[in-house]
């Protein structure tokens, strides 16, 4: 039996009907960030990181700034598990986020072909998340709280 890319799958998976995250309080659907997380030696990273500085986020910043995501990075840390390197991705669905690496792809492929898949290369294991923001700090519209009226 032949397997569907995953992308291809991920689309069909979540753009069925009934798979639309909760609306909050407004009816609007809040964003969706992707977590991809990397199991790599921090060691090696440098020629990875370099490229990420150098190559990738100018095409993401050219992403954000056409709308097609809200914002894009990496993070990395010391402590806490071996999944020490990830990438976030903020956009309005889960569809906005695949779309978008898509098209990431094809412009990385098309400027630096002969470009290395750093990560990919370099850390032996990776898995992604899709989550739906829910509550959080800084969503208050309400022009009662902008102008001190509470205690």
């Amino acid at each position: 039996m032949r397997k569907l890319p995953l992308y291809l799958g991920l689309l069909i998976v979540f753009g069925l009907p009934g798979s639309v995250a909760a609306q909050d309080e407004d009816g609007e659907v809040p964003p969706t960030l992707r977590l991809s997380f990397y199991h790599c030696d921090m060691n090696e990273l440098g020629p990875a990181i370099e490229q990420m500085e150098t190559m990738e986020i100018p095409i993401w910043d050219e992403l954000v700034d056409e709308g097609m995501v809200e914002s894009y990075g990496h993070y990395f840390h010391a402590w806490a598990s071996e999944w020490n390197v990830g990438i976030y991705t903020v956009a309005e669905s889960i569809e906005a986020v695949l779309a978008a690496t898509v098209e990431f792809g094809n412009r990385m492929q098309e400027r630096h072909p002969d470009a290395a898949n750093g990560l990919n290369q370099l850390c032996p294991a990776h898995r992604d998340g899709f989550y739906v923001f829910g509550p959080r700090t800084g969503e208050d519209d309400d022009e009662e709280g902008e102008e001190g009226g509470g205690s």
